[in-house]
């Protein structure tokens, strides 16, 4: 049996369950505001599955609000658009099948390749981070920063989660794990994924869904990739539209590897294996991307092993809590990776549940920590799902009543990205905090 202490006075212990990125930055916030803790994971060390990621401005107004360090963390390995005139470029829309025409009479409205639309950044962030807006990082390099934050011994390894008894005494939670042991804590936060064991102490048997798409991806050096695109496109994020999915590429490590990543997102596709990652054949991959722009399918077949990826998000009505348990994150509120939201969203519940915390006298004061978490990241987070959810569908030009019509999907999807990154975090804490205080 293992069991914490708290070294600043306060009389309450945080058991962190989970050590990937959402659970080291609660960590690091954790710390800041001298809560004492134990993270476990199942793991035998800090590692993230999985290898770019997109972060957008609320992303990275995130970070820099939890602790200065992992923003100066991420600036070292961030990588961002080389083209002067693409700095302020989130994204550059490319055909990646033919525009059909409306009708048989007309040409083809558009050929694979063609440039259709720029997506861009918000400029207010630069002042406050010193970085250009629009950037991407391996999570690998992202997790190293953040775990040279934790200090030694506060981590167990190894350490699967088995369930969660909550006391009967209210002093606090006892947690099982898979080896026999077992660990208190006055209370326990979850950021143990998407398949998280935490959250069925809160949700009961709430099951991940089938998010109508699959990927397959591609880590390339970037000579392989010039040697199939160009300069230009190595160095800058690019999304290929079409119809019956898209594709998405950017670079990572300092622009030295391209992340590539193609979905296929058509009507009626079901998942029956209970594997969410599975080998996939070479004919099977290039019918999957049959009319698409062939330097797609060339760049993803250099990765020596073709798998599909199935997409699962959480969309649901629960409370992220309950009594002294709570999560965040995947494990609360899992995304498809559409509009590149998943680790943004598990950074700002880091900021948030970390503040609240902080503002916790005594071990009883968490439940209310936790209320108001939920009455403030809950609409955020779904409404997030379900808009990520959606995007993926009109990349594919499956969106209800807008199709291939471009210029409206243009419209639909700035919109979703400004939603997205125009968030008033700090303003979201002062509402959480003032719940916490007259609940």
């Amino acid at each position: 049996m293992t069991s914490q202490s708290s070294t600043d006075g306060r009389p309450f212990t945080i058991a962190v369950v989970g050590g990937g990125l959402g659970g080291l930055a609660l960590a690091v916030g954790l710390l800041k505001h001298n809560i004492s803790f134990r993270i476990y994971e199942a793991a035998p060390a800090f590692a993230e599955i999985g290898a770019g990621i997109a972060f957008g401005p609320n992303s990275i107004r995130a970070l820099g609000l939890i602790d200065q360090r992992l923003l100066e963390g991420y600036r070292k390995h961030a990588a961002f658009n080389e083209s002067p005139d693409k700095s302020k470029t989130f994204m550059t829309t490319i055909l990646g099948t033919d525009l059909r025409a409306s009708n048989k009479d007309e040409a083809v409205r558009g050929k694979a390749g063609d440039v259709i639309w720029r997506l861009d950044d918000v400029d207010e962030l630069d002042a406050w981070t010193g970085l250009k807006t629009r950037s991407c990082i391996h999570r690998a390099r992202l997790l190293e920063e953040f775990a040279a934050l934790i200090p030694p011994g506060v981590a167990s390894f190894n350490k699967a989660l088995d369930d969660i008894e909550e006391l009967e005494d209210g002093s606090g939670v006892r947690l099982h794990f898979s080896d026999g042991t077992s660990a208190f804590a006055s209370a326990v936060i979850g950021c143990d994924g998407i398949k998280s064991k935490t959250r069925v102490s809160i949700c009961g048997k709430l099951e991940p869904q089938f998010a109508e798409g699959y990927a397959y991806r591609a880590m390339i050096s970037r000579s392989e990739f010039e040697n199939i695109f160009d300069n230009e496109a190595a160095g800058n994020g690019t999304i290929y539209w079409g119809y019956g999915g898209y594709s998405i590429h950017y670079p990572v490590e300092k622009g030295n590897y391209i992340n590539m990543f193609a979905l296929v997102c058509k009507p009626g596709l079901e998942w029956d294996d209970k594997e969410w990652q599975v080998p996939a054949s070479k004919e099977e991959m290039m019918k999957d991307l049959s009319g698409w722009d062939p330097r797609i399918s060339h760049g993803l077949l250099l990765n020596p092993k073709i798998e599909k990826w199935a997409l699962f998000h959480l969309p649901h009505s629960y409370p992220y809590y309950k009594g002294r348990i709570c999560i965040m994150g995947d494990a609360a509120h899992a995304t498809t990776p559409h509009l590149g939201a998943g680790a943004g969203m598990a950074m700002e519940d880091a900021f948030i549940l970390s503040n609240l915390v902080g503002q916790a006298s005594t071990a009883s004061d968490l439940e209310r920590a936790f209320m108001a978490y939920d009455s403030v990241r809950r609409p955020r987070t779904q409404v997030v799902i379900e808009s990520s959810l959606l995007a993926g569908m009109e990349y594919a030009f499956r969106g209800e009543g807008v199709g291939d019509d471009i210029e409206q999907l243009t419209t639909i999807i700035r919109k979703r990205f400004y939603e997205l990154w125009h968030l008033h975090l700090v303003a979201d804490l002062e509402s959480a905090k003032e719940i916490m205080a007259t609940s």
